[in-house]
């Protein structure tokens, strides 16, 4: 895909995310995405998962959100790069900032997303996921490098 392509896709997607459009958000993904969560080394993967991250918990790790800025975005014909700082309130009240770096790869013949790569520190991602993170398995687990 050319990298405007990759780019509006992947604007599409994270627009979807912030409005809980979450068939929108479904609908820019690969029938079998794979989340990758590093430097912890997890991944959750496979449709099933993914749509009941997205429909049970994404709604409720938004309410946690309080602030988020987007601090730069880059793009080839593969991939979009974007990093951000996500300001999550805790359970205890406080806030943390956390930096995200996320890569979203183009499965080219399907035109859509093939999942996500986050770098991020893991109380982000156990945040994020809630209580999916128990449904993750070791990168090593799904025969990645």
């Amino acid at each position: 895909m050319d990298p405007h392509s990759v780019l509006a896709l992947c604007h599409e997607h994270a627009d979807a995310e912030a409005a809980f459009d979450i068939d929108r958000v479904l609908a820019t993904l690969v029938p079998e995405p794979l989340y990758e969560f590093y430097p912890a080394g997890r991944v959750l993967s496979g449709w099933t998962s993914i749509e009941r991250f997205y429909r049970f918990q994404y709604p409720v790790f938004a309410t946690q959100v309080v602030d988020f800025d987007l601090l730069g975005e880059w793009v080839n014909e593969r991939t979009a790069v974007q990093e951000y700082v996500i300001v999550v309130r805790g359970e205890s009240g406080d806030s943390d900032a956390h930096r995200v770096l996320s890569m979203m790869p183009v499965d080219e013949a399907a035109g859509l997303l093939a999942g996500e790569r986050l770098y991020c520190d893991e109380a982000f991602v156990r945040c994020l996921l809630g209580p999916y993170w128990e449904e993750t398995r070791a990168v090593g687990a799904v025969g990645l490098v």
